[in-house]
């Protein structure tokens, strides 16, 4: 961790113009959430004091998600208006934030579309920083192929300056150091320097690449601090980027989970997120993709085809075969699937079996209940041993005064295949409905319920309707 105090600045101003989305490109969602987001988690992660995020294109969307966001540091908005560039966007920090003006200590500074860096190779960079006492330190990366990146250009170990692509000589543009665009500088000495900036450029903007031969020709001493896996400053500026990173993310996730004890079949078919916990000896099988705040317990089998999202707790020894679940808690050695849905809340205790096309909603489950196929439960309470019959519903929407009702089935209760059961509406304990009953009303304990047209034959009926007329001989 860093050795003293330290700020963050995020560069997040800009368009995105090749994403061709209305979205601003720091809110595009890497495994469901926003890239700026995931930067900003970063951050948490070292333990950051406060942090600007600069913004322009898409303003009042990225404030709006800025407010919902939890941190555990100040977060705080600056408006960069027209962009012209990232010194520019640096210098509106310095001429808006009054009481960043005064500030002695070290400025942390990262893009809003660079979503992969990790908190060991941000402290690292902090940490070469303070521990030489550099007034301004480079991240850099060595890549064969580094066209598009500004160059590092050195003379010995000592920094000269950063040149961008499109302002490289044909001798710059063979070295192969590049500047990755996050920097740690000395607040107090360096960002005076934005003010000496100058658009006499390619691009026409205001290079924050620029402060480094200023720095160097102010006599401030230079570093660079040396990332060895480049992939952490992919940066997303086109779809193809953004699918690069959720390879590169989805990658990194899976060999933690495996190193970890979780067996994952085929990881090319396989999409989790970073955020999701499995236990040991849990295995998830082909075609899954689990994104979200999600826990899953040992020895659990997840798959294939099964997809999870939102906040879901699945405890030990759980089955989950082909199905979809959302915002969930499952209890120990339950079932589900295959073809199952769990969503909007649903508590599952343990030994409970969800089986094919069974869709919960908002709905407890006790332990030891079978609801086994073509099922809908919806704003309901089942108890123990309960057993649903298949093509059973819990009719909980009333469309007219258009509200949503809840149905109890108590311990023990029975319900007969191809029920409906009209909420709000109870079954009492150890209660039998007979197939084919609409329920209405409730249900005493320990009562057969049997809400159906009494069954009647006519004789020779469909003979009559086909016109047959038997031949007697």
């Amino acid at each position: 961790m860093p050795q003293r105090e330290f700020k963050a600045v995020i560069l997040a101003a800009g368009k995105g113009t090749r994403l061709k989305s209305e979205l601003p490109k720091v809110l595009h969602p890497l495994f469901g959430k926003p890239l700026l987001m995931r930067v900003l988690d970063t951050l948490g992660g070292l333990q950051a004091a406060e942090a600007c995020v600069i913004i322009g294109h898409g303003r009042e969307q990225v404030t709006q998600a800025l407010a919902a966001y939890e941190a555990d540091y100040t977060i705080q908005t600056v408006v960069q208006e027209p962009q012209l560039g990232t010194g520019h966007a640096l210098l509106q920090v310095r001429q808006k934030l009054a009481d960043w003006q005064n500030f002695t200590g070290d400025v942390l500074i990262l893009s809003g579309d660079v979503p992969l860096l990790t908190v060991e190779t941000l402290a690292t960079l902090l940490e070469t920083h303070q521990g030489t006492q550099n007034d301004l330190t480079v991240l850099v990366a060595t890549m064969d192929n580094p066209f598009g990146y500004g160059r590092v250009i050195t003379e010995g170990h000592t920094v000269l300056r950063v040149v961008e692509q499109k302002d490289a000589s044909e001798a710059e543009k063979q070295v192969q150091t590049i500047n990755t665009g996050v920097y740690c500088l000395n607040w107090a000495k360096i960002s005076p320097l934005l003010e000496q900036l100058s658009s006499d450029n390619a691009q026409g903007e205001f290079y924050l690449t620029d402060v480094i031969a200023l720095a160097v020709q102010a006599g401030y001493r230079v570093g660079l601090s040396h990332l060895d896996d480049p992939d952490e400053v992919l940066g997303v500026n086109a779809r193809t980027d953004l699918a690069q990173c959720h390879a590169v993310l989805n990658e990194r996730t899976l060999n933690r989970l495996m190193a970890e004890g979780v067996t994952v079949l085929h990881p090319a078919s396989t999409f989790i997120a970073p955020e999701v916990r499995i236990g040991a000896d849990s295995t998830v099988l082909p075609g899954c993709y689990l994104q979200g705040d999600i826990t899953i317990g040992k020895r659990c089998m997840i798959g294939p085809h099964t997809t999870m999202s939102g906040v879901v707790e699945i405890a030990d020894d759980v089955k989950i075969l082909q199905s979809v679940v959302r915002d969930s808690r499952i209890g120990a050695f339950t079932n589900v699937g295959p073809f199952a849905q769990l969503r909007d809340g649903v508590e599952i205790s343990h030994h409970v079996n969800i089986g094919n096309f069974v869709e919960v909603k908002k709905t407890r489950i006790d332990h030891h209940t079978n609801a086994a196929h073509l099922a809908y439960l919806g704003d309901a309470e089942l108890g123990t041993d309960v057993n649903i019959g298949a093509g059973t519903i819990t009719a909980n929407y009333d469309p007219v005064r258009d509200i949503k009702e809840r149905t109890i089935i108590a311990d023990g209760a029975k319900v007969g295949s191809n029920s409906v059961l009209v909420a709000p509406v109870s079954v009492g304990e150890n209660a039998s409905v007979a197939a084919g009953s609409v329920i209405t009303k409730d249900v005493k304990p320990w009562n057969l319920a049997i809400a159906r047209g009494r069954q009647v034959e006519i004789n020779g009926w469909v003979k009559r309707a086909k016109g047959i007329t038997e031949v007697t001989s």
